[in-house]
C-alpha cells in the first residue's frame, strides 16, 4: 500500500483494501463492550405471581363457597318443611330460679312417663272373658235342665184372655146377625144372645190344640193360632236374629271384639240367615249393616265383610268385572264356567245393575275372537247340566275334533265350542280323553299350546283344569291369592265354604303338602285371620257325612222342647268347639288334661318329626327358588363323613384349607345346618362356627359366618351391619328387602326383634323422608307376587295409570301398587311400556321427580325389584372400585345369592363389564377369602 501522496498501482484494488478496513474497524466497534452494565434487572418468579394474593383469593373463594353451601342448605330445609310463621324475637330468660324450675319440669315429666307406662300396663280388673265362660257355662247347665223338664202348658195372661174372649162374642155376634138377617127378620131389634149355662169355667190354655209352640230356625219360639197367624211376643222371648244384630251393633260401634262376633254370629250362619240379619238390623237401627261396619272396623275388615254380608252374585259379578277390565281371561273363564244357567242368570241380572251394561256388551267391548267367542258362549247360560253321556256319541265326537284340524279351539263354528255349547262336562271330558288316544298319547293342553296364542291358551287351559277337577282348581286359586286383603281370595273362601270346603281342603293337601289352615296362619298375618280359619275349617251342611270327619257338630244351648221328657243325654263337645274362645276353658266342655307318661314321650317325638318335616318344606321351598344358584345340594350328602373330615382337617397343625372349603361350598345351607347339629352331638367341646373361625384365620370370619348362619338369620345380620353402616345405600340390605316374600320377611323381623330387640321397620325408617320410609314400610311386608308370568295388556295398562304428564310420581298409589305387588318380570315390562309411551325410562323420571340422597335410594330400589340379577352386577362392580375393594360388601353379596341367582348375576356382569366376576376378584380383591369366594362361584 503506498504511503501518503503517492499514486497508486491500482484503484479497484486499492477501494477493496479500504472497504475491508472499514469493515473491520465497524465489527471491531460493534463487537467492543461496555464498561458500565446498564441492561434491564432480571424478573424473579415470586414478583411475578404474587402467591400472597393467590392465596387470600383462593381463602375469600372457600369462604364464599361455604356461605352458599350453607344458604343453599338453608333454602332447601325451607322448601322441604312447611311454612312456620314466627313473629316472636328471640328472649332469653334472666330469671334466678329457672334451674329450680326446669328441674321441677323434669320431675313432671319423669311422673308423668311412669304414669303413663303403669297405666299402659294395667290389666283391667273385670275380664270379659271370664264374663263370656261364666256366661257359656250357665248357658250350657240350662241346655241339661232343658232337656229334662217336663213341658207344662203355658197359661195366657188375664189381659190376653179377656181380649180373647171378647173376640169370640164379637164373632158369634156377627154371625147371629148375619143368620136373622138372611131369615128375614129386622135387624133393628136384636135379639140378646143365649145364655150359656155351663158348668166349667171359661178359660183358654196355651196348649197344643189352642196354639202352638213353633220352634222357628233360629231357635226362637213363635206362638201361632189355629188360622197360622203369628203372634208377636218379643217382649218375651228376643229372637236369635235380634241378638246376632244387636251384637254385630256393638261390632260396628268398637264395643266388642269383632272375631268372636264375626264367628258365632255371620260364619256360622247360612247365606239366608245372613240376609235375613241384614234385613233385622236395617229395621232395628235404620242403618246399612255393610256401611256401619266398614266405618266401624276400618279397611282391614272390608273383603271379610263384603263377602260374608253381600249376596253371592254381587261379589261375583264385581271380580268377573275386574277380570275383564284387566284383560285377566282365566280368571273370567273360571267364573262362567263354574256358576250354574240359573246363577248365571242373577249374575247377568246383577251385572246390568251394578255396572249400567249388559254382561255381553262389555264381553263385545273388552274382548276380541277367539277370547270373546270362548266367554259369550260361556256367559249364555244354557249349557247342558245332565250328567247322561252316550258312549257312541262321544267317540264320534272325539274324531271329529281330531279330524277338524286347524281351528278346532278358536274357532266360533269350531267343534270344541260347538261341544262346549251342547255337551254336558261329562261328555266333554270323555271326549278330551278319547281325543288324547286319537292323538297317540298327546295331552289336550300340549296341543291346546301348541295351536293357540297365548292369552287364548291360558283361558282354555283353565277350562279344562275346572272340568277335571273344581276342587284341585279352587284349591290352586286359594294357594296363588292367599292375602286377606285380596277381595278374590276371601271370596272365593267363603263362597267354597257353603259348597265343597272339605274338598279343597283335601285337594290342596294333596297337591302342596300342606294344610290349608296352616298356611293361612303362615301367610295370612292380619286382624282376620282367626275368622279366616273359621271359614277354611267349615263343613257345608250339606255335606255327605262320609266326607265329613266323625266329630259331631254341637247344636247350640237351646235345644227344640220335646212333646215327651226326653231321656237324660251327655251332650258331647265337639273339637270344633275347642277352637272356639269361649269354650276354651268351659269345665264342662273340655276333656281331662291327665295323660299317661309314654302318652307324653310319643307326644314329644311327634312334635320332633313335625318340626323335622317343616324344616324339609322350607328347605325344599328355598330349593324351588334355587333356579340358577351356583350351590346346590349334594346328592351324596353324609353328615357323619363331613364331621370326620372337618375333624381330620381342623386338627392337623397345618390348617387343610382346601377340605374345609370344598365341604362347606359343596352343601346346601339346608345340609350345612344338619352338619352343625351333627358336629354338636359328635364333639361337643367347641363349636363348629367358632373351631373353623380360629383356623382358617381372620379373613375368613366373615364368609364362614355368612355359610354356617340359616339364610334367615344371615339376613337379620347383614341388616344389622348395613344399618350401622351405608344404610338403605347397602345393596345387600336393598336386595334383601326387594326380594324377600311376605312369610320370609316375617321370620326376618321376628328374628330381628329377638336378636337385638328393635323393630326392623323402625330401624329402616329412622332416618329418611317421609314418604321414602312409606315406600320401604310397605316394602317390608313383602306382599309381593313370587311368580314368573306376565301380562303384556296389563302391563301397558299399568304403564298408563304410573304415567302423570310423562312423569312418575313416587308416591302415586298406582306407582307402588305396581312396584311392590307385581311379579319381577311383570315391573320390568311395565317400565318398558313406560319408556315406549313417554320416551324416558323409569329411572330417568325418578331423577326429575326426586332430588338428593333420596333419589339415590329410589333408583336402587327400583332397580333390584326390577331385575335383582342386573342390581346386583352393578353393585358388584361397584364394589371394586371407588378408594379399594369393599370385602364385605362382596363377600355378603356372593354369599346370600349364592343358592338363589348367583348364576344370572355372573352372566349379567359379564355383559356389562366384558370380564367374569372370576377376573375382577382374582386381580383387584385383596382377601385372604379369595380362594372361598372362587368356590361359591363355580370358577376355582
Amino acid at each position: 500500500m503506498p504511503g501518503p501522496g503517492f499514486p497508486v498501482a491500482n484503484k479497484i484494488l486499492y477501494k477493496y483494501e479500504q472497504d475491508r478496513a472499514y469493515r473491520l474497524h465497524r465489527q471491531k466497534v460493534h463487537g467492543s463492550r461496555p464498561t458500565v452494565q446498564n441492561t434491564k434487572p432480571k424478573k424473579y418468579p415470586h414478583l411475578v405471581l404474587q402467591l400472597k394474593k393467590i392465596q387470600l383469593e383462593e381463602e375469600r373463594q372457600a369462604e364464599v363457597d361455604h356461605e352458599n353451601r350453607l344458604l343453599l342448605q338453608k333454602m332447601t330445609r325451607i322448601m322441604k318443611e312447611p311454612a312456620k310463621v314466627d313473629s316472636w324475637n328471640e328472649y332469653h330468660s334472666k330469671s334466678l330460679n329457672l334451674p329450680l324450675r326446669e328441674k321441677q319440669l323434669r320431675d313432671i315429666q319423669l311422673e308423668n312417663i311412669g304414669l303413663a307406662k303403669r297405666l299402659e300396663h294395667t290389666r283391667p280388673v273385670i275380664r270379659a272373658e271370664d264374663m263370656e265362660e261364666e256366661y257359656q257355662q250357665k248357658k250350657y247347665l240350662q241346655m241339661l235342665w232343658n232337656e229334662n223338664s217336663k213341658d207344662y202348658d203355658m197359661v195366657i195372661p188375664r189381659h190376653q184372655r179377656y181380649r180373647q174372649l171378647r173376640k169370640l162374642k164379637e164373632e158369634e155376634l156377627a154371625r147371629e146377625r148375619e143368620e136373622n138377617a138372611a131369615a128375614g127378620e129386622d135387624g133393628k131389634k136384636e135379639s140378646l144372645p143365649p145364655i150359656r149355662k155351663n158348668s166349667e169355667p171359661q178359660t183358654i190354655r196355651y196348649n197344643a190344640e189352642t196354639y202352638r209352640s213353633t220352634k222357628s230356625d233360629n231357635g226362637d219360639k213363635e206362638r201361632k193360632s189355629d188360622d197360622g197367624s203369628t203372634m208377636d211376643n218379643r217382649s218375651q222371648f228376643s229372637s236369635q236374629t235380634d241378638n246376632d244384630a244387636k251384637s254385630l251393633f256393638k261390632v260396628a260401634k268398637e264395643l266388642a271384639q269383632p272375631e268372636d262376633v264375626f264367628i258365632r254370629n255371620l260364619v256360622r250362619r247360612k247365606p239366608a240367615q245372613r240376609n235375613q240379619i241384614s234385613e233385622r238390623f236395617k229395621e232395628m237401627y235404620s242403618l246399612d249393616l255393610v256401611t256401619e261396619l266398614h266405618s266401624g272396623l276400618g279397611k282391614d275388615w272390608e273383603c271379610l265383610i263384603d263377602a260374608l254380608l253381600k249376596s253371592k252374585s254381587t261379589g261375583t259379578a264385581t271380580l268377573l268385572h275386574d277380570a275383564l277390565e284387566e284383560g285377566d281371561y282365566p280368571t273370567a273363564v273360571e267364573i262362567l264356567f263354574t256358576c250354574k244357567n240359573a246363577d248365571l242368570v242373577e249374575l247377568r241380572e246383577t251385572y246390568r245393575k251394578d255396572f249400567s251394561q249388559s254382561l255381553e256388551t262389555t264381553i263385545n267391548e273388552k274382548t276380541e275372537d277367539p277370547e270373546r267367542c270362548l266367554l259369550a258362549t260361556l256367559a249364555k247360560g244354557d249349557r247342558d247340566e245332565t250328567n247322561k253321556v252316550n258312549e257312541k256319541t262321544a267317540e264320534t265326537d272325539a274324531e271329529d275334533l281330531y279330524e277338524s284340524g286347524e281351528g278346532r279351539w278358536t274357532s266360533d263354528t269350531g267343534k270344541f265350542l260347538k261341544l262346549l255349547k251342547t255337551r254336558n262336562n261329562k261328555h266333554i271330558i270323555i271326549v278330551l280323553n278319547l281325543y288324547k288316544i286319537h292323538n297317540k298319547g298327546t295331552d289336550v293342553i300340549d296341543d291346546i299350546k301348541r295351536e293357540c296364542s297365548r292369552t287364548y291358551a291360558e283361558a282354555l287351559i283353565a277350562l279344562i283344569n275346572c272340568l277335571n277337577g273344581p276342587e284341585n282348581h279352587f284349591a290352586d286359586r286359594l294357594f296363588r291369592t292367599m292375602n286377606p286383603t285380596n277381595s278374590a281370595f276371601v271370596n272365593l273362601l267363603v263362597a267354597r265354604s257353603e259348597i265343597d270346603m272339605p274338598a279343597v281342603r283335601k285337594a290342596y293337601k294333596k297337591k302342596y303338602d300342606a294344610e290349608l289352615v296352616d298356611d293361612i296362619k303362615l301367610k295370612c298375618q292380619h286382624k282376620t285371620t282367626k275368622v279366616l280359619l273359621e271359614i277354611a275349617n267349615k263343613t257345608p251342611p250339606n255335606w255327605p257325612k262320609s266326607k265329613t270327619s266323625t266329630q259331631k257338630k254341637w247344636r247350640g244351648a237351646n235345644p227344640v222342647p220335646q212333646q215327651s221328657k226326653p231321656p237324660i243325654k251327655r251332650v258331647e263337645p265337639s273339637s270344633s268347639r275347642g277352637t272356639d274362645p269361649k269354650h276354651q276353658k268351659n269345665p264342662l266342655g273340655q276333656p281331662s288334661l291327665r295323660i299317661a307318661a309314654d302318652t307324653s314321650i310319643q307326644r314329644k317325638e311327634e312334635e320332633k318329626l313335625k318340626q323335622m318335616e317343616k324344616e324339609k318344606r322350607r328347605e325344599d321351598e328355598r330349593q324351588k327358588k334355587n333356579i340358577s344358584g351356583t350351590i346346590k345340594p349334594s346328592n351324596n350328602f353324609n353328615p357323619s363323613t363331613d364331621c370326620d373330615r372337618l375333624h381330620e382337617a381342623l386338627i392337623e397343625t397345618h390348617t387343610d384349607e382346601d377340605v374345609i372349603i370344598e365341604v362347606l361350598t359343596t352343601r346346601s345351607n339346608g345340609q350345612r345346618q344338619i352338619l352343625k347339629n351333627k358336629w354338636s352331638t359328635k364333639y361337643k367341646k367347641y363349636a363348629l362356627e367358632a373351631k373353623v373361625k380360629e383356623k382358617m384365620g381372620v379373613d375368613y370370619e366373615e364368609a364362614i359366618t355368612g355359610l354356617l348362619m340359616p339364610p334367615s338369620e344371615y339376613d337379620v345380620y347383614c341388616l344389622h351391619e348395613a344399618l350401622n353402616g351405608l344404610g338403605l345405600s347397602d345393596p345387600v340390605l336393598v336386595g334383601i328387602i326387594c326380594t324377600r316374600d311376605a312369610k320370609e320377611m316375617k321370620e326376618v323381623k321376628e328374628i330381628f326383634k329377638k336378636t337385638y330387640g328393635k323393630e326392623l321397620t323402625q330401624e329402616l325408617t329412622a332416618h329418611i323422608d317421609p314418604d321414602l320410609a312409606d315406600f320401604v314400610e310397605l316394602l317390608c311386608q313383602g306382599e309381593r307376587d313370587q311368580g314368573s308370568e306376565v301380562n303384556a295388556h296389563l302391563a301397558k295398562k299399568d304403564a298408563e295409570r304410573m304415567s302423570k304428564n310423562g312423569k312418575v310420581d313416587v308416591v302415586d298409589k298406582a306407582f307402588r301398587d305396581i312396584v311392590l305387588k307385581k311379579n319381577h318380570a311383570q315391573v320390568k315390562l311395565t317400565f318398558e311400556e313406560f319408556e315406549k309411551l313417554t320416551g324416558s325410562d323409569i329411572y330417568q323420571s325418578i331423577a326429575d321427580t326426586v332430588v338428593g340422597e333420596t333419589e339415590d335410594v329410589y333408583i336402587s330400589l327400583v332397580k333390584a325389584i326390577e331385575d335383582p340379577a342386573k342390581f346386583y352386577a352393578e353393585k358388584l362392580f361397584s364394589s371394586f372400585g371407588g378408594l379399594g375393594t369393599n370385602e364385605c360388601s362382596v363377600t355378603r353379596m356372593i354369599i346370600s345369592r349364592s343358592e338363589i341367582d348367583l348364576r344370572d348375576i355372573k352372566v349379567k356382569f359379564q355383559q356389562q363389564n366384558q370380564k367374569s366376576v372370576s377376573t375382577l376378584l382374582n386381580a383387584e380383591y385383596p382377601g385372604g377369602n379369595k380362594k372361598l369366594l372362587l368356590a361359591i362361584l363355580g370358577d376355582n
